[in-house]
């Protein structure tokens, strides 16, 4: 067999897009159904964040019959025109890798927040797209640029006189990298297009899927909108809704209980959906502590009762968290957990806060969440009883069991009525070790023909494996001083001792 070569030949670095094409998994996380939705929200998220600088109302998204997407926004335009190494802006920032202007966080560029903060998301989407193309608006003028797989193959300006801004892209997903498909599924699509319009008050999406008709998506409050579009059990209080921008961070709390026994949640950094991070762990903090404080001092809990715990008081809440700031760091590149500590400590500080005022101001509600919270914990702790109960005695059937592993023991703990049958044989016993009550019947084959006790010595017993083990399991004992069989009351294992064999001896 010739063995391969290693060597510095065989060291390779790779490109920007030529990278993303071989692991397009590190940058979007799938190559499924759901890595062409990831492309497609990338370029939907440039728009919304134009919108969170205040430069943007208004994308149109449209899929085509031939899967081709188009998404325009009325924002401010994709810069061009030639770096300061002569290569061209435009080129840079759809194919280098942390090329953009969402990096500078001080506000200068006009980002102040922004889900895009590491420069990847839209070069994604052209690097696995089969054809890629931008149409940037913006003094005056208007610039196109074509790509194919991510390699520039066109680029052209020319003078545009309406005064419009803004950016047009359409791309076209390659099935050589999604090959499950590249078809959006347009439900899925949909349904993060109305979270996006709930996380951006007063944008308007146009959506367009195929041969459907035009729709407009929009919501003028709101996550106080998306809280009642959330909830689809009974709501058991009113809305709680908090928000507070300081310092260029910015938190949006909407929160209600309904009567369903689990938690439903939604969670969002500069628009980008979490699934959990350190803004989710500040709200719970504040809930809880604020939640006890409240109990206490209007004496919902008693004195002996213990502090309410953020598992009991998580029980039927329905929680949608909108955190903006700049620089938020992420676990990786798909944005699903937020670590930066500065959310843990806003959204804290500001439910403290609000919560207290809200719940002094619904005190009915603040009743029907601590009452809930309580069901919530009578309900664990009965079913945790149930457990130890379950738990205990299978703990005893196991410890009866070290005598011989061929005892199927019973667990009774009046063991005066306990009875013991003995058969002979494996097959004997298989019928009955069925049909027994195992409460207080157990079952101990043992081999035919074992000795006769009553002719043989007591250290010929001992020596026998069959006897010693009925003598143990009995809980009889052998008197080392009067080589005696004897017994206390108290240790005896069973009421009765029935033997269902025959009745051959030596």
């Amino acid at each position: 067999m010739v063995k391969p070569n290693y060597g510095v030949e065989q060291i390779k670095t790779l490109e920007g897009i030529e990278a993303i094409r071989l692991r397009p998994g590190m940058y979007i996380g799938s190559t499924g159904p759901d890595g062409v939705r990831h492309i497609t929200l990338e370029i939907i998220s440039n728009a919304v964040d134009e919108y969170l600088n205040g430069y943007c109302t208004e994308a149109y998204i449209k899929v085509a019959p031939d899967d081709t997407v188009t998404i325009r926004d009325n924002g401010r335009g994709v810069p061009f025109g030639k770096a300061e190494d002569g290569s061209e802006t435009l080129e840079n920032i759809f194919t280098k890798l942390h090329t953009g202007a969402k990096f500078d966080s001080s506000g200068k560029t006009g980002y102040n927040t922004s889900g895009g903060m590491n420069g990847v998301g839209a070069k994604a989407t052209n690097a696995l797209s089969d054809h890629f193309t931008v149409y940037s608006y913006r003094d005056g003028k208007m610039a196109k640029m074509e790509f194919e797989k991510g390699v520039r193959t066109s680029f052209l300006t020319f003078p545009y006189v309406e005064a419009h801004t803004g950016t047009d892209i359409i791309f076209h997903p390659d099935i050589e990298i999604f090959k499950e498909g590249i078809t959006l599924d347009y439900e899925a699509l949909r349904k993060q297009i109305k979270e996006l319009a709930y996380l951006s008050p007063g944008m308007k999406f146009i959506y367009q899927y195929k041969y459907k008709p035009e729709e407009i998506i929009t919501s003028e409050n709101g996550i106080k909108d998306y809280i009642q579009d959330l909830n689809k059990a009974t709501a058991l209080t009113s809305m709680f809704y908090a928000e507070n921008t300081e310092d260029r961070i910015g938190v949006k709390v909407a929160m209600l209980y309904n009567d369903n026994y689990s938690d439903s949640f939604r969670l969002y950094t500069n628009s980008i959906p979490n699934s959990g991070g350190t803004h989710l762990t500040g709200f719970r903090t504040a809930l809880t502590i604020t939640m006890n404080n409240y109990a206490r001092s209007k004496g919902l809990l008693k004195e002996k009762d213990t502090n309410l715990t953020g598992d009991e008081l998580k029980e039927g809440l329905v929680l949608v968290l909108s955190f903006i700031m700049p620089d938020p760091v992420f676990s990786g590149q798909t944005k699903d957990v937020l670590s930066s500590s500065e959310a843990r400590t806003a959204v804290q500080r500001l439910v403290s806060r609000e919560l207290e005022v809200w719940l002094n101001a619904n005190p009915q509600d603040a009743k029907t969440i601590v009452e809930k919270a309580l069901l919530a914990r009578a309900a664990r702790e009965k079913a945790k009883k149930a457990k130890d109960t379950v738990r205990n005695i299978e703990s005893k059937k196991q410890k009866a069991l070290k005598f011989d592993s061929k005892l199927a023991d019973c667990y009774s703990k009046d063991r005066s009525k306990c009875e013991i049958y003995i058969t002979e044989g494996d097959s004997a016993s298989g019928n009955l070790k069925t049909a027994r009550n195992n409460e207080f019947q157990a079952v101990m084959p043992v081999r035919g023909k074992i000795i006769n006790t009553q002719k043989a010595t007591l250290d010929k017993i001992q020596k026998n494996a069959e006897i010693m083990t009925m003598i143990e399991a009995f809980g009889l004992t052998i008197d080392t001083k009067t080589m005696r069989i004897t017994y206390k009351p108290e240790d005896l294992r069973y009421g009765k001792i029935i033997i269902m064999s025959d009745a051959d001896v030596k």
